[in-house]
């Protein structure tokens, strides 16, 4: 029998592909990852940028539900929860430092030290018999390119952090510049699939990105091909999947008038967009070729709680010497990193559209529509999904069977939005403020 036509296979694949999704969505075999609205346990994640907390100082943070107070002593950053064990007041509503390895409570002064979480002085009972055999909890913590990793779990020793970061993130010579840090609404799941979601690209099509670089975008993207999706899955991490040769849609119309996205002329084909894109355990991305040739975006959408998730993004390009990081340091903070983030400061009109917004702003800004539905109103169990799903619905079943474990409350109570600092752990950090 003749073979078919490559027109008439790749057909056949894409029907492959949509049946996969249907089929899956019956069985809905990712019910772990459904569950896992605090995040995932016993993995690594992204909490800050390294410039945002000097040697000295310290900061809090709320990641996984779990309070976390930082200090960097002598270059190294460590972490202790953030809350006293004598009566539970929070190191960082008033952080009291007096020497270089202690954090002490503002309240009866119990001290620690932040290395290792001992008890080294009371400073309202000096000599206490409680020194030396108290411990408080700490945190592993490691720094990667200007970026600080905090793990969240019970594991000891806990995996290389290496196992859970985008393996682009870990390039030799790679050179990587804070964009943006901010939390929002919006449960980090929805973060992590929008940011991967390529068809989501149409509600893009009026960025002002594409005025500065004027490519012609596609209303969407999706994966050809079972084939055309890679799934990283070997017996330690990193796991993640990544996508690389996309169909992409061009022209669409509704009732005869035709809808098409950024210097797209009506009715010219173009060449496939044909970016590579992975998504990697616990909720990192990495994008090639964005938001310019030769330039990465990395964004982590750290779990805050079960309504909110830090997202943080950074730009990284390999350099070869001081000169060439500085200069791409210099066009991040001037020219890419308004591409891709502004802060809100009362722009107006539609969120994402035009100059006055960022790329991605309309990505949280969309997040934050959807919340609502999935987390009170079951959208995990009543969505309807098509054939661009597919990437999401493989990314849903790796996470259920990769996760190391999954976050529960356990004593950590919901907090309605308190932080010690009264800010509600919501940095608002934009390119300008690296």
């Amino acid at each position: 029998m003749d073979k078919p036509s490559p027109e008439v296979a790749r057909l056949d694949d894409e029907r492959e592909t949509g049946a996969a999704v249907e089929k899956i969505e019956r069985r809905k075999p990712y019910e772990a990852y459904i569950e896992a609205d605090l995040g995932l346990r016993n993995h690594w994640y992204a909490a800050f940028f390294g410039p945002e907390l000097p040697d000295g100082e310290v900061r809090g943070e709320m990641i996984c539900g779990e309070r976390i107070a930082f200090k960097r002593v002598d270059g190294r950053v460590y972490g202790l929860a953030d809350r006293c064990p004598h009566r539970g007041a929070a190191f960082t509503s008033r952080p009291e430092c007096f020497s270089d390895n202690t954090l002490t409570c503002w309240l009866h002064g119990f001290t620690f030290d932040v290395r290792d979480g001992s008890l080294v002085q009371i400073l309202t009972e000096p000599g206490s018999p409680l020194i030396g055999k108290l411990k408080h909890q700490t945190y592993p913590v490691e720094e990667i390119n200007g970026v600080v990793f905090v793990f969240i779990g019970d594991l000891d020793p806990p995996p290389p952090v290496e196992q859970d970061l985008q393996p682009k993130f870990l390039m030799e010579k790679l050179v990587v510049q804070p964009i943006a840090r901010n939390k929002h609404l919006g449960n980090w799941r929805l973060a992590a699939e929008n940011g991967y979601d390529a068809a989501h690209l149409y509600a893009h099509r009026n960025a002002g990105m594409f005025d500065v670089v004027p490519v012609p975008v596609p209303l969407s993207t999706y994966a050809s091909t079972k084939d055309q999706v890679t799934m990283v899955d070997d017996e330690v991490g990193p796991w993640g999947i990544v996508k690389y040769d996309d169909i992409n849609v061009w022209h669409a119309s509704v009732d005869g008038n035709p809808v098409t996205a950024a210097n797209v002329e009506p009715d010219k084909d173009y060449e496939n967009w044909d970016i590579e894109v992975g998504l990697f355990m616990p909720c990192g991305l990495q994008v090639d070729y964005f938001p310019a040739p030769g330039v990465m975006q990395f964004e982590w959408y750290t779990p805050v709680d079960e309504d909110h998730h830090m997202y943080i993004i950074c730009c990284a390009q390999p350099c070869e010497n001081d000169s060439e990081a500085g200069a791409f340091r210099e066009r991040c903070r001037t020219e890419l990193g308004p591409l891709v983030w502004r802060k809100d400061e009362g722009q107006g009109g539609t969120v994402g559209d035009g100059h006055e917004w960022g790329f991605n702003n309309f990505d949280a800004w969309g997040r934050e529509q959807m919340h609502h539905v999935y987390q009170y109103e079951d959208y995990w169990h009543r969505e309807k999904l098509f054939k661009p799903d597919y990437i999401v619905v493989q990314w849903r079943m790796l996470v259920s069977k990769r996760m190391r474990g999954m976050q529960q409350r356990g004593d950590w109570a919901a907090t309605a939005g308190w932080s010690p600092d009264g800010n509600g752990y919501d940095p608002k950090k934009g390119p300008e403020d690296f």
